[in-house]
């Protein structure tokens, strides 16, 4: 991952969570409820990787959803800045068998086959190479493993609304961190999700699933090794 993406993240780290609840209206927490839904293996056991895990959030939703079924998965927390995992380490203190992990989304350093569910929330828009996170997670994942990612785009409909809200964005964000949410918004505009899942497509993945989420800006792409 690129510094400036690094400097970017730190500039905005001890106000991400709050400012994605507000942003979202709460919306988020629902959306990460969904992806840890969708990571759920029909085994006790099993190995779970959130890459570009930040603060923990999406970690913590896998580990809730999992114990209310009385599943037992082993959840590594990787991100590659270390101010936001200072925040993941603070938030699941106490959560057995959840690894907070400093890593990079697009070199891992975790062997072929290592996890049975690969997950990500509102990093694929971040990533300096789609292509290479798409490689990485194939090579990282077993056999029938699954690929969870929760991302925002532009909706299908209304997306004129979503424009004028990202400007309300903009200017409440630069009150936190000037050009930081600017920034954000941007990528949110410019991220194209069916080219998304084409790439995941290219690089081996399997039954790949593009969904629509609520309030439409964000989706969720579920698919197999």
């Amino acid at each position: 991952m690129s510094k400036e993406t690094l400097k970017r993240f730190t500039r905005i780290h001890r106000h991400y969570d709050l400012l994605n609840h507000v942003f979202s209206l709460n919306a988020d927490k629902s959306w990460r409820k969904e992806a840890a839904i969708a990571s759920i293996m029909n085994k006790k056991r099993y190995r779970v990787l959130d890459v570009a895990g930040g603060t923990g959030d999406l970690t913590i939703s896998i580990y809730t959803e999992a114990h209310k079924r009385m599943l037992e998965p082993e959840i590594v927390c990787m991100d590659f800045n270390d101010d936001m995992l200072s925040h993941a380490a603070e938030k699941t203190v106490g959560m057995e068998n959840v690894t907070i992990e400093h890593g990079d989304a697009l070199h891992m350093k975790y062997s072929n086959s290592s996890f049975d569910v690969l997950a990500s929330s509102f990093a694929l828009r971040n990533f300096d190479s789609l292509d290479r996170f798409s490689s990485e997670a194939y090579r990282v994942l077993r056999k029938g493993g699954k690929i969870v990612l929760v991302d925002m785009a532009l909706p299908d409909s209304n997306a004129w609304f979503m424009r004028l809200y990202f400007k309300l964005i903009d200017r409440a964000g630069s009150l936190v961190s000037p050009g930081a949410y600017k920034w954000l918004t941007r990528s949110i505009i410019n991220f194209d999700k069916n080219a998304a899942l084409k790439t995941l497509r290219k690089n081996g993945f399997k039954g790949l699933k593009l969904k629509s989420l609520r309030m439409g800006v964000a989706f969720m792409i579920t698919g197999r090794k």
